[in-house]
């Protein structure tokens, strides 16, 4: 199961939510000396939640405004600063790296830090992001250049727009997630960075069409993983493909179609029977919230994926 971090100033009285905030956020290396200014009174509110997955970082924050700026001579420097794609869902921020400054607003999206920035500010009272680290490493052979991170793109079109809604959908189903799920899932969001960085730079493989139908594929099954009638069927008609070209693209991928659907279910029941809030929820409600109709069939499936029985594993987790 993947491990998500969260931080929320609903925990603390209001008027110590901004210092809660700072405190939590200065925790991260990078960010360990930075000035974090409220912009608007002492009425504040921040919540974060990121969790590993693979080699990525993938988060999504909601926060009020407030700017955090690194000053001092660059201690970050120590660090190694890892890029961020960064999308705008709510509100408005920019970025200042050096003499330039990349705006952000609903809908845009843009690769932060491969020049180090100073200065994040987060304009309105509401500003919401999804966001995911991308190391060094994924950007190797692309030729991402210098100035390539000051600028915006549309994040309702193309490529970037099936990232998009691969990473919104992942976030909602991380903490559910196996390793080994997480692990295919991390390697269709590497596939797709690359792909929609390159189509950006105007150098769009001719194989991308195939990887973006299976990164879309992807981040649709995530999304309707609680319907029960969701099938290869449904999905290609999601698609406008046929089921054979649809079981081609997932050819070599590691998980069938069906395989991924039951697979992510049962991560998500696993997830749910281990949540002690959730300890008075029912198996059978928790198995038939996840799209099984069949409680026997459930536990049967369960236990060869988990060997062990649900009952067993809730009294474990307890």
């Amino acid at each position: 199961m993947a491990y998500v971090r969260v931080v929320s100033t609903e925990v603390v009285p209001a008027r110590e939510r901004f210092a809660f905030w700072r405190e939590s956020i200065q925790q991260h290396d990078h960010l360990a000396k930075s000035r974090f200014t409220l912009h608007y009174g002492s009425a504040f509110h921040g919540f974060l939640e990121s969790g590993e997955l693979g080699r990525f970082q993938l988060g999504r924050f909601n926060v009020g405004a407030h700017t955090v700026e690194r000053v001092g001579p660059r201690v970050w420097q120590r660090h190694t600063d890892v890029p961020l794609i960064a999308f705008q869902v709510k509100g408005q921020a920019y970025f200042e790296e050096d003499d330039s400054r990349v705006s952000l607003s609903p809908g845009e999206w843009s690769l932060i830090g491969v020049r180090p920035w100073t200065k994040v500010v987060f304009v309105t009272n509401e500003v919401e992001q999804l966001y995911l680290t991308v190391p060094w490493a994924q950007l190797e052979g692309i030729g991402v250049p210098d100035r390539f991170g000051a600028r915006t793109f549309s994040s309702r079109k193309g490529l970037a727009k099936l990232l998009y809604e691969l990473l919104s959908a992942t976030s909602k189903e991380l903490p559910g997630l196996s390793e080994q799920s997480a692990h295919c899932v991390a390697a269709s969001i590497g596939e797709m960075v690359n792909y929609s960085l390159l189509e950006i730079l105007g150098d769009r493989p001719a194989v991308s069409f195939k990887e973006a139908l299976h990164s879309r594929a992807c981040a649709y099954i995530l999304q309707n993983l609680r319907d029960p009638t969701l099938n290869v069927g449904q999905v290609a008609g999601a698609m406008r493909c046929s089921k054979r070209y649809l079981h081609l693209v997932f050819a070599g991928k590691g998980n069938t179609i069906e395989e991924l659907i039951w697979k992510r279910r049962l991560d998500g029941c696993k997830s749910d029977l281990q949540n002690p809030a959730l300890g008075r929820r029912s198996m059978t409600d928790i198995a038939f919230s996840w799209g099984f109709n069949n409680y026997t069939h459930f536990s049967r499936k369960f236990k060869d994926a988990f060997g062990a029985s649900p009952r067993d594993l809730r009294a474990s987790a307890r």
